[in-house]
């Protein structure tokens, strides 16, 4: 046994193999669902560790370690199959809408705001949802009112999972649902848009990814309750490569785009792009078409804002 495990590099294989299979599963363990978060990560350090097994001489090893790459990215690839957006140039179609989602940071200076402020002037949205933003960050989302006079409640207390949403166009039927839910309707070209704005919680111990079970569940039955014209925008706390995200996809029959020659990592965000994870997420019924998404600089806050531009 000693022989067969701890021979040079075979602990790092079966290590890569035990890592790929838990990853696969929609599990209810907190830990197992972080590594799902983390598929493209697992791939990396696939492809590394071929390097790896090559260069030890470990020809049969590094083989396997190359054919399990490639089944799993296929995998990958293949389990969200409502991430497949079709993009469409921005000419074909007259009725557009461009979104804007930030987690600000609790911790984020205030004195960054003025950056953020000409950042979100620059990138010009129809509509931004901040979340986990400090009280002191949200008097100077308030000074936003001359750009963005329409907005869900800004004046009730709110805490870090709380989020806003400030729009150009006038919103109507706004509220807060339980489980931190902000709902509201957007008039946008003589067209009725359903909004629902959300912060998940991150799943870093098993009561917190208890909690954001609740929340999903919660979005689901939400969601499921409005026909069409839905966009659900926030910190998701999941990425395309999990079976949560995908499964999550199918129950509230909604889409997304997702791309690994052209990553959108919102976090975090100290890390190069295409290291980093696509926590923040535009989702939207059928009706409606991605034409761009993009991430901008963070500013302060260790997640990057996601633009995401939808035709419809």
């Amino acid at each position: 046994m000693n022989k067969t495990i701890f021979k040079s590099g075979n602990i790092l294989f079966f290590f890569f193999i035990i890592t790929c299979l838990l990853s696969r599963l929609n599990s209810g363990f907190f830990f197992i669902d972080i590594l799902g978060q983390l598929g493209f990560q697992i791939l990396i350090g696939g492809v590394v560790l071929f390097f790896i097994l090559f260069f030890l001489k470990r020809f049969w090893a590094s083989v396997i370690c190359i054919f399990i790459c490639v089944l799993f990215s296929a995998d990958i690839l293949l389990s969200c199959n409502r991430c497949k957006s079709s993009l469409i140039d921005e000419l074909q179609s007259n009725n557009k809408i461009h979104l804007m989602t930030f987690n600000i940071s609790y911790t984020n200076p205030v004195s960054n705001f003025e950056n953020i402020k000409e950042m979100i002037l620059s990138e010009n949205p129809d509509v931004i949802q901040f979340q986990e933003f400090s009280p002191q960050m949200l008097v100077e989302i308030k000074s936003l009112k001359s750009i963005f006079p329409y907005s869900t409640d800004l004046n009730k207390p709110m805490d870090r999972l709380d989020s806003v949403i400030l729009s150009k166009h006038p919103l109507t039927s706004s509220r807060t649902e339980v489980n931190k839910a902000v709902l509201t309707t957007l008039n946008l070209n003589e067209t009725e848009i359903t909004l629902v704005g959300i912060h998940l919680l991150p799943g870093r111990t098993q009561e917190h990814f208890n909690l954001a079970l609740g929340q999903a569940d919660y979005l689901k039955t939400l969601i499921n309750d409005i026909n069409e014209n839905i966009i659900l925008i926030g910190d998701l706390n999941m990425t395309s490569t999990s079976r949560r995200f995908s499964k999550f996809l199918k129950d509230t029959n909604l889409y997304t785009a997702a791309s690994y020659t052209k990553p959108t990592s919102t976090w975090p965000a100290f890390l190069p792009n295409f290291l980093g994870i696509q926590l923040e997420h535009v989702l939207f019924s059928n009706n409606f078409k991605l034409i761009n998404k993009k991430t901008a600089n963070n500013f302060g806050s260790d997640h990057r804002p996601l633009i995401v531009a939808l035709a419809y």
